[in-house]
């Protein structure tokens, strides 16, 4: 394995072949039953069934173990499977707090076992790797975001050195209709107007981040972490599912 610095500790060292997003999300979405049991990946150019993974060296074993004991590990028992959705089975198995704007929303108090620390944790450690490193793809063009100064905030804030940025809103919404919990996506920016907002899907979890210092009092609120009710919302995510593979098409990042 290469020697160089990884880009979240910033020290020099052995790097591994690091993952965008989990491998273990490219294993949950294969049908071995199915003619192409490949998981479906949106990518710039279109919806493919594929199982090349996107990797490349960017971290140390430290800090992937990092990644791993502080967000991936659980979130990856939490996403839907061809057998199961843990997540969605425990929003359902108490009445929402509220029912509004087409959303169930359950706060803390409603479904105080979510561990949303590591849900937090664990989007944002994606969303940051989109933007701390150009991932290329074979025949489709790289991956990788602008956080501008919100990068090094992040890093900090996933290395321990600081708390979540005052200007950093992260938002899950639970997908209730099969597409959404088929399928996965690589962070992408979804509009910019006084704040930006990116997103990614990881099979039936949708993960929102918003930054910027002009974030409306009702996003700021809607956030996992430092809301005052810490939201989960959940609802069908399929037409916000299509119009993300629009997006993803019509993109030339």
């Amino acid at each position: 394995m290469p020697k160089g610095r990884c880009k979240l500790c910033l020290l020099t060292k052995d790097l591994q072949n690091s993952h965008l997003m989990p491998a273990s999300l490219y294993k949950k979405t294969r049908n071995p039953a199915s003619r192409n049991p490949n998981p479906t990946v949106i990518t710039g150019k279109g919806t493919v069934q594929t199982s090349r993974q996107i990797t490349d060296y960017v971290l140390c074993k430290e800090c992937e173990l990092r990644f791993s004991q502080k967000g991936e590990d659980y979130v990856m028992t939490q996403v839907a499977t061809t057998r199961e959705f843990p997540l969605l089975d425990t929003l359902r198995s108490v009445p929402p707090t509220k029912t509004a704007a087409g959303f169930d929303w359950y706060d803390e108090a409603t479904v105080p076992g979510v561990d949303r620390d590591r849900l937090v944790y664990f989007s944002l450690s994606v969303f940051w790797r989109a933007a701390a490193h150009r991932w290329e793809r074979l025949s489709v063009d790289p991956i990788s975001i602008d956080l501008g100064l919100y990068e090094e905030e992040l890093r900090k804030y996933l290395h321990d050195e600081t708390s979540l940025p005052t200007n950093v809103v992260s938002q899950l919404v639970v997908c209730t209709d099969k597409l959404s919990q088929d399928l996965f996506y690589p962070p992408s920016r979804g509009r910019k107007k006084e704040d930006t907002t990116y997103t990614f899907q990881a099979c039936g979890l949708n993960f929102f981040m918003t930054v910027g210092n002009r974030i409306p009092g009702t996003i700021r609120q809607m956030c996992l972490l430092t809301g005052t009710n810490k939201w989960i919302v959940s609802r069908s995510c399929e037409e916000k599912v299509k119009q993300a593979a629009d997006r993803l098409g019509k993109s030339r990042r």
